[in-house]
């Protein structure tokens, strides 16, 4: 296939380069004219990372060559690149087109989206790759003394067809069937995982590449593990774990002119593929795939761009829709499968023929559940939050205990020992601001107080805690009662004897906008971990949400909240932006689209002070709603109104603002916050 090297675009006598600097400043998101000198002609390839002078010829800048024109536009006399800083071309085509598409939908700079896609350059690592690549060259243009037998074809999989759909640029919905699958290494992984590894496989068999992207590390090692036992070890691995070695090595590889499997978090979704045949996202309703950083895209957003714009298979995997593919399932964009999928055994404890009141952790039903489950097997108890009380309260009024620092909720991380939920100041000073009273009482119970309850409650019993500060990937298929918080549950060789679900009101109170769909994901996932024969117990709770999860009804409860989201003009059904800064600032941004039809606005209201950012006081926000089809449009002149206060600013406020701080009222833009209605 040749080097990335040799398959990159040369200046091919074309005298100007054209250049992305590599910039957080969103008014130099766009292309630089830059000269190629003479000694630089023969060696320059679109996609190489150069040096160039930017302001003055002294003052050097990085950047990456995008094209080469024969002749510039601009009058005066070009600048010369300074240097190539790399004979890598680590921009393709393809990657470059898909970061432009992307920050231009979410108003934002296309070198955000690069500086995610390209990691750190490695010098030794590549040197490495590089000598590595010429001497595999070398070895394949020897001859070779006796050919061998190619290996016979495997035996078709029921996920061939499939490939062959996505080779063909199929959008795919899968609900995956509950339960853990052995491999015949030993190791157990989620059956969802052996069945994406073995439909990655089929894919990558057509001789072309594919992208897997899930949230956490812990589903990447269950990936890994299904495509070693199924003989592909040789995977390219983006992960935020690694060394900024390994993920150079993998990058580079990457680049290389033959598919690979590739796998890794959000960020996997940029990564160079060569003949991409599909992208498969696993869990996409998972808030961990949401971009923090500008401009903040969804993994799946990317991933719905870069399918367009390659022809690639784009295939959606999970055991709850998210209620963004459940849209495109109603409007045809994504086809949903056929057969249903194989359910663990949910049971309500309200439904029981003998239904008690219990003042402890577990009605007594679920007691004798888990008592049953523990006499062959791990049992798992699902809890809403970690530490140890997730709620403080004023010891003599009753008044819920907030943060002085940032007013966040106050809870017992550990026994005796509160502090803040939101900037984890202790509260060793607290004073309550009714009734001035110094006195906190613990509320609600969090992982460890449940811990500590359960070894009282069923002694003798191995009782394991699992959450974010004391994480677990697995456990055995030994007697155990496993407690852990909603997404740190560990697989169970096996699978579970049974899954108890706590504190459903709890989770179903959260104040925002997806609770419902959250909650079906945490409890989907939850019993998924169930033994073929095992049992899901939702312990407590009613309403619409936990019905459709009791009965197994989530598609028509998500029909039934994106009707309710069209009638509110709520997303996914619409799209939206918030607007955040200064009065004036939002109200320029806002200005423009005061003109185009269907656009409508909410606010601009006042942002509290403080919080977790440590907002200042005197910025507003507005949230600007829209249908898809006005997305560039609007996108567009949201970006134009975000340079002009970026640009115009400089000047003005460069003695106010403290070095290297934007300043607080400065404009800010998100597209499709998840949580952009949340409390």
């Amino acid at each position: 296939m040749g080097s990335a090297f040799e398959r990159a675009e040369g200046a091919a006598g074309r005298a100007v380069a054209r250049v992305l600097l590599d910039s957080a400043l969103p008014q130099l998101d766009h292309l630089f004219d830059y000269a190629i000198p003479a000694e630089l002609a023969d060696e320059i390839r679109v996609g190489q990372r150069v040096r160039v002078p930017f302001r003055s010829r002294e003052r050097k800048s990085f950047g990456y060559v995008i094209e080469f024109v024969a002749r510039s536009e601009f009058g005066g006399e070009l600048a010369p690149i300074a240097d190539i800083v790399t004979r890598v071309p680590q921009l393709t085509p393809e990657i470059w087109r898909l970061a432009r598409a992307v920050a231009d939908r979410a108003g934002g700079s296309a070198g955000d989206i690069l500086r995610l896609a390209i990691p750190t350059r490695q010098v030794r690592v590549e040197k490495q790759h590089l000598a590595a690549a010429e001497a595999a060259a070398t070895d394949a243009a020897e001859p070779t003394a006796q050919a061998t037998d190619a290996a016979p074809p495997a035996t078709p999989t029921p996920e061939a067809p499939i490939a062959a759909e996505l080779i063909a640029g199929a959008r795919l919905a899968l609900t995956p069937s509950h339960g853990p699958e052995r491999l015949h290494t030993g190791e157990w992984v989620g059956g969802w995982a052996a069945q994406l590894a073995r439909l990655a496989l089929e894919v990558h068999a057509l001789e072309r590449s594919v992208i897997l992207v899930v949230p956490d590390y812990r589903d990447l090692d269950q990936l890994r593990d299904a495509l070693a036992a199924l003989g592909h070890d040789g995977a390219v691995r983006v992960d935020s774990r690694q060394s900024n070695g390994e993920r150079y090595a993998g990058f580079l590889r990457a680049l290389d002119g033959e598919p690979r499997i590739i796998l890794g978090n959000r960020s996997a979704v940029y990564a160079p593929a060569h003949a991409l045949g599909a992208i498969l996202l696993w869990d996409d309703g998972d808030p961990v795939l949401a971009e923090p950083l500008a401009p903040y895209v969804h993994a799946r957003d990317a991933a719905l761009v870069r399918a367009e714009q390659s022809g690639a298979g784009l295939f959606f995997a999970g055991h709850a829709r998210s209620a963004e593919v459940q849209r495109l399932v109603e409007i045809g964009y994504v086809r949903a499968q056929e057969h249903p999928p194989r359910r663990t055994r949910v049971v309500h404890a309200d439904a029981s023929l003998t239904p008690d009141a219990f003042a402890g952790r577990v009605p007594e039903f679920a007691a004798r559940t888990i008592r049953e489950g523990l006499k062959s097997g791990p049992v798992l108890v699902q809890v809403a939050t970690p530490g140890y009380a997730p709620v403080a309260v004023c010891g003599d009024c009753g008044d819920l205990a907030r943060c002085r620092a940032c007013a966040g909720p106050i809870g017992f991380r550990v026994v005796g020992r509160a502090s803040c939920r939101w900037c984890g100041e202790y509260a060793s000073d607290w004073r309550c601001g009714s009734c001035a009273s110094t006195r906190l009482e613990e509320r609600g119970m969090g992982s460890g107080r449940t811990v500590e309850q359960f070894e009282r409650q069923f002694q003798g019993t191995r009782v394991i805690l699992s959450d974010g500060e004391h994480p677990r990937e697995r456990v055995d298929a030994r007697p155990a009662l496993v407690v852990a918080t909603r997404g740190a549950e560990p697989l169970a060789a096996g699978g579970y004897r049974a899954v108890v679900l706590l504190d459903a009101e709890r989770l179903l109170s959260i104040e925002t906008l997806r609770a419902g769909e959250d909650c079906l994901r945490w409890w989907e996932n939850a019993a998924a971990l169930a033994a073929p024969d095992g049992l899901c117990l939702m312990a407590s709770g009613g309403g619409p949400v936990v019905r459709a999860f009791v009965t197994g009804r989530t598609e028509e409860w998500l029909r039934a909240e994106l009707g309710d989201r069209q009638a509110l003009r709520y997303p996914p059904v619409v799209r939206v932006a918030s607007v955040s800064g200064g009065v004036d600032e939002v109200e320029r941004a806002l200005q423009p689209l005061r003109d185009l039809p269907g656009v409508d606005f909410l606010g601009p209201t006042q942002l509290p002070a403080g919080g977790v950012a440590r907002r200042p006081a005197g910025l507003v926000r507005a949230i600007v709603r829209f249908d898809y089809g006005q997305g560039a449009e609007v996108a567009s002149r949201l970006r134009g109104a975000l340079v002009a206060d970026a640009a115009g600013s400089a000047s003005r406020t460069r003695a106010k603002s403290a070095p290297g701080r934007a300043r607080p009222e400065a404009l800010r833009l998100r597209f499709d916050d998840r949580g952009v209605f949340d409390a």
